[in-house]
């Protein structure tokens, strides 16, 4: 079976950011590679349409007249969208790795202040970095801060998050690099950042080939396992409508169950890969929004 090596930790280094958020705003080297990625062909061949835009800009907007229609000066924001565990974070990583740039990776909890006039002031700080260090930002979980804006404003908290919210559409309006988005609940979003957004770029869950891919390199080389290739298809038959997360976690499970069997000497086999399927079936059946209430 082919492996997909493990990328190293992460290399980050902290921005000189006069205030309390220097320790949460670092620049990140990316360290996934797109080649890795395991995604449909369309949503693969959208992320290489975009890096195109972006590794093309004079072409595009000096040489073929583009910058003459798009009164935002070629900015690139980009939605990655769908469900978890499909790969959206691994993606806005490889895409600034094929951009050879740094990231910023952010999410509304570390820019939000329960200091009223806070926030606006960390989204303006964000950007105002992101600039100068011409990395991308990466906002995790970004239905948070582009959600609707609060229509019935009754007390001083909704303005504040109105307030945040027209900041984060001002800065983006005013930032000439690249943001990337990533969230499970894309219809949450605001119309008026969805129009900023140039490509709204949807995943969605591994068919058969490619829960093959995924599962092959989520086995480490080291782990002792005893798989016969018609119990690995039976692994692949049973994880119809697994992400990859869940493949991820079906083999940390299958895996620990070993060795609390047998230790060090344990064969992770079909039955503990069965057990682990199962506990997450049942766990997707009964727990969470897609439990039956």
């Amino acid at each position: 079976m082919n492996k997909i090596k493990r990328g190293k930790e992460r290399i980050v280094e902290p921005l000189s950011i006069p205030n309390k958020k220097s320790d949460t705003f670092v620049l990140e080297t990316p360290r996934r590679d797109l080649s890795k990625l395991v995604t449909s062909d369309k949503t693969l061949q959208q992320i290489k349409n975009i890096i195109s835009k972006i590794q093309n800009y004079d072409l595009l907007y000096n040489k073929f007249g583009l910058k003459d229609i798009d009164p935002s000066g070629g900015r690139t924001a980009i939605n990655l969208y769908g469900p978890p565990g499909t790969g959206k974070s691994f993606a806005a990583e490889a895409i600034a790795n094929a951009l050879n740039k740094k990231i910023i990776r952010v999410n509304y909890a570390e820019i939000e202040s329960k200091y009223v006039g806070d926030t606006p002031k960390n989204i303006k700080l964000l950007f105002s970095e992101a600039k100068k260090a011409d990395a991308i930002l990466i906002f995790d979980e970004a239905d948070s801060i582009l959600g609707n804006r609060l229509s019935n404003v009754s007390q001083s908290t909704d303005h504040a998050v109105n307030v945040s919210k027209s900041v984060m559409l001002l800065e983006l309006d005013n930032f000439s690099g690249i943001t990337i988005f990533t969230t499970n609940f894309g219809s949450n979003y605001d119309s008026a950042f969805v129009r900023r957004i140039i490509g709204h770029i949807k995943f969605t869950l591994p068919n058969s080939e490619n829960r093959k891919k995924l599962f092959r390199g989520m086995i480490p080389n080291k782990l002792p396992i005893q798989l016969s290739e018609k119990d690995f298809l039976s692994i692949i038959d049973l994880t119809e409508g697994f992400s990859g997360g869940d493949l991820l976690n079906v083999v940390i499970y299958a895996s620990s169950q070993a060795v609390e069997r047998d230790g060090e000497n344990c064969k992770v086999g079909i039955n503990d890969f069965v057990d682990a399927i199962s506990l997450i079936k049942t766990a997707k059946r009964e727990i969470g929004i897609n439990s039956k209430k």
